[in-house]
């Protein structure tokens, strides 16, 4: 196989069209306080001429930190919870996040991720359709 290096040296693309992103090696946007977290975009058509129907991240939140609340008019909001404790806030509602858990904020409805554990919550973001991840490309 043939690996090409793109602009982004964070992803090596395949001769197949494979696309493989390590977050570890993706710069971080970091929001300021009082939201202060760290921020990854691992996919998003901005970047890797994918679909437009989909963009993906993923958020470390420190303890005691969150996102801020907000809404998208026309993206869908998903989180998969990958380590870590936490409460999301979905309008009038609200779920305990913990580990291996799948949370959806349908478009147009106010929501906030908070961290309210002891130690980081770290998640992925999923946009549905892509959009709302590309105020957080660093590079």
């Amino acid at each position: 196989m043939i690996r090409v290096k793109s602009v982004f040296t964070r992803i090596i693309s395949w001769r197949c069209g494979m696309i493989i992103v390590k977050a570890k090696d993706v710069q971080p946007f970091w929001s300021k306080p009082p939201h202060h977290r760290e921020l990854k975009v691992l996919l998003s058509p901005k970047i890797h001429k994918t679909s437009p129907n989909l963009g993906l991240g993923m958020v470390i939140i420190p303890p005691g930190e969150s996102g801020n609340a907000h809404s998208h008019s026309h993206e869908q909001e998903t989180w998969y919870i990958i380590s870590g404790k936490g409460k999301l806030f979905i309008g009038e509602d609200s779920v305990i996040l913990e580990p291996e858990m799948v949370v959806v904020a349908p478009s147009g409805v106010n929501h906030q991720i908070v961290n309210d554990g002891t130690e980081p919550l770290k998640a992925l973001f999923i946009f549905s359709p892509a959009g709302p991840e590309e105020k957080f490309i660093v590079g």
